[in-house]
């Protein structure tokens, strides 16, 4: 697969995949197929490959994915009860504010959500997408879990934070875009990324991002920021 460097420019243009190193032999010999991931799959309803405009935008997604590790339940089938129950208006929201709530304050759910975040930073990557606007994507295409009829107090809690994201309408977010439904990404469109220093790991990169980066960490991305302070000296 073709390399390419990064550069500053990258922080705020071109589009960007993250994705598992295993993964790597099989994208390149059927490129990027479209999918539900394990923590959309009660959430999402068809099949797509996910993306961020500039990888300034891993940042703001970080902070969103960490804050939903500290809600996502260990058993799969609480969370499928919990997406369903969430949608309902007859459900007494009171219960799924105590839930949250409950964890949120948890020291054990919070070194879980870091350590799983930890575990993403060391054995991932990251894939740079030639992508074509109205052939492979379109800006204004729909997001569908704010679609679903979560209440927009939800979206806030789970990472749709109104720092970063538009809760106004269902469009997506640069730091959430992804591509037409059920649309596969050709390993011809696909670079694997590396830094000058010839790192190409995930977690590399996100150093260079907060080294590089324009974002108010502290202030724009609370849960990204606590997770960098609790890893002092790594990051």
């Amino acid at each position: 697969m073709e390399r390419y460097i990064l550069s500053k420019k990258d922080m705020y243009h071109n589009y960007f995949h993250m994705t598992h190193e295993k993964n790597l032999e099989n994208i390149k010999m059927h490129g990027l197929l479209p999918n539900i991931g394990a923590h959309a799959k009660y959430i999402e309803k068809s099949k797509k490959v996910f993306f961020v405009e500039g990888i300034d935008n891993f940042l703001l997604l970080f902070d969103c994915w960490i804050n939903c590790y500290f809600y996502i339940p260990v058993i799969p089938f609480i969370y499928q009860l919990g997406a369903f129950f969430l949608r309902q208006k007859w459900f007494p929201m009171f219960i799924a504010d105590g839930y949250f709530g409950t964890l949120k304050k948890s020291k054990l759910q919070r070194k879980r959500a870091f350590k799983i975040f930890d575990g993403f930073l060391n054995d991932s990557i990251v894939l740079k997408l030639d992508l074509e606007e109205n052939v492979d994507f379109n800006y204004h295409d729909e997001d569908e879990i704010k679609a679903r009829g979560y209440q927009k107090r939800h979206l806030e809690l789970m990472g749709y934070s109104k720092k970063y994201s538009t809760l106004e309408n269902n469009s997506m977010d640069k730091w959430n875009l992804h591509a037409f439904s059920n649309h596969k990404i050709d390993s011809k469109k696909i670079k694997i990324c590396y830094l000058e220093d010839e790192s190409y790991k995930l977690k590399d990169i996100f150093k260079y991002c907060l080294e590089n980066t324009k974002i108010d960490i502290e202030n724009v991305c609370p849960i990204l920021w606590d997770y960098i302070t609790s890893r002092k000296g790594v990051f």
